[in-house]
């Protein structure tokens, strides 16, 4: 049962009456797009006044944008194909002017720099895509076999890759569901850069070689080029979402929990802790200047934030209408749906349909009651785990809960989570007895 905080990636099990957005990315001249559960993508203008376009083109939830150099928006997801959008999208056009298949399942994170775009999978490969110009002129991709022509497949990840950027040099780095940062060489060989305690669920990139990554653990950690590790705190609550400013400055942060915090950086000083109203946030973007930041997650709203001042640039906007009702979820206590936010970044409700791969960094909860804990068939768990020594009833979930992972299942790498409230813990017990029922 390790709790992990994935974006993009990892889809949150459907909540009653929610529409949730995944992905953001901001362009170079301001605009903003986001992508999510409905599946939707959305186009805004940098002051959020009102959406200038909206299409469905995915066949699936869309779980990664990226804005492409001079113009444009990647767009992936859970259909597993990569969509490129021109420039000029919003006035009227609605497919893209190019389509991208490669992974054989859902495509968890892109990024972009000039002349490549890199996407990453729940199939563990990554993809270097030359973009319309070619390679660049120097640097690392400019020669060797990752050069030019056909798309490259960057293999070697052990499982899904949850998260990918191209550091400032211009190498692609991924994070994998196995917590360790890869760096691809220029032969296209990976070398472990870092490796962490828990899944790594986003990547930034930040001048001089550093790389800033996130998980459930609720740090935010700094990787050099050698392999040296800074890290910040950010009160242990898992983190799902990460942004850089384009000059290294801000380092922002958030997830499941409702935080949204802004560091200052070199000097790693916390900047802003920024209200959110409790509402789960899976993607953050900057603004090309640096003087707002873009947030969105599980009421499929968008937010902007003025860094100078730490305050809000107006309401939430954008809300897709939610999906109706499933007989699934109708009649589940909403109360304990508000609570098991925090764990429905790592955890479906439910085990995937035949032949489907599961999408969820944890184990799924279907027939959660009564289950030995460390029974899901192809789940890699941890060794305290895998033992089979707990069965799950309300007694030990609340057991769970109550003294945290560390107490009772020591040894388990499932972030310490645990809820005080005894109204959110009765709740959030009644709610998964009703959803997990097989």
């Amino acid at each position: 049962m390790r709790c992990l905080v994935l974006l993009l990636l990892l889809a949150l099990a459907p909540l009653p009456a929610l529409a949730e957005t995944r992905a953001l990315a901001v362009a170079e001249d301001g605009r903003v797009a986001t992508g999510g559960e409905n599946p939707e993508l959305r186009l805004w203008p940098a002051d959020l006044i009102a959406p200038l376009a909206a299409l469905h083109w995915h066949q699936g939830p869309v779980q990664a944008l990226a804005a492409l150099p001079g113009g444009g928006f990647a767009s992936a997801g859970e259909d597993g194909r990569v969509a490129l959008w021109p420039t000029a999208w919003g006035n009227g056009i609605t497919a893209p002017e190019r389509v991208l298949e490669a992974h054989a399942g859902p495509v968890t994170a892109l990024a972009a720099r000039e002349g490549w775009l890199l996407s990453a999978g729940w199939d563990g490969t990554a993809w270097l895509w030359p973009l319309a110009g070619g390679p660049l002129a120097g640097g690392p991709l400019a020669g060797g076999p990752l050069a030019g022509g056909p798309p490259r497949a960057l293999r070697g990840a052990p499982g899904p890759i949850t998260a990918a950027a191209f550091r400032s040099d211009g190498l692609p780095v991924t994070a994998g569901a196995d917590g360790t940062l890869r760096l691809w060489g220029e032969d296209g060989q990976p070398r472990i850069l870092a490796s962490f305690a828990v899944p790594q669920s986003a990547l930034a990139t930040l001048p001089g070689g550093l790389m800033a990554s996130v998980g459930g653990d609720g740090m935010l950690h700094l990787t050099g080029p050698a392999g040296t590790q800074r890290h910040l705190d950010a009160g242990r609550r898992p983190l799902a979402a990460l942004a850089a400013s384009a000059d290294g400055s801000l380092l922002a942060a958030a997830g499941p929990g409702g935080g949204l915090f802004v560091w200052s950086l070199p000097e790693g000083r916390l900047r802003h802790s920024l209200p959110t109203g409790g509402t789960a946030l899976w993607a953050l973007g900057f603004s090309p200047d640096g003087a707002l930041l873009y947030a969105t997650g599980a009421d499929g709203r968008l937010r902007g934030f003025d860094m100078a001042r730490g305050t809000t640039i107006g309401p939430p906007l954008g809300a897709a209408p939610p999906p109706p009702a499933t007989p699934r979820q109708a009649g589940l206590d909403m109360e304990g749906a508000r609570v098991f936010r925090a764990c429905g970044a790592c955890h479906g409700l439910s085990a995937p349909p035949p032949g489907q791969a599961d999408l969820k960094a944890g184990p799924h909860l279907g027939g959660l009651f009564g289950r030995r804990m460390g029974s899901v068939p192809g789940y890699a768990y941890s060794e305290r785990l895998s033992r089979g020594d707990i069965v799950w009833t309300k007694e030990t979930l609340a057991d769970l809960l109550t003294r945290g992972p560390e107490a009772m299942l020591p040894g388990s790498r499932q972030p310490e989570l645990r809820i005080g409230d005894g109204d959110d813990l009765a709740a959030l017990l009644r709610f998964l007895e009703q959803a997990t029922k097989d």
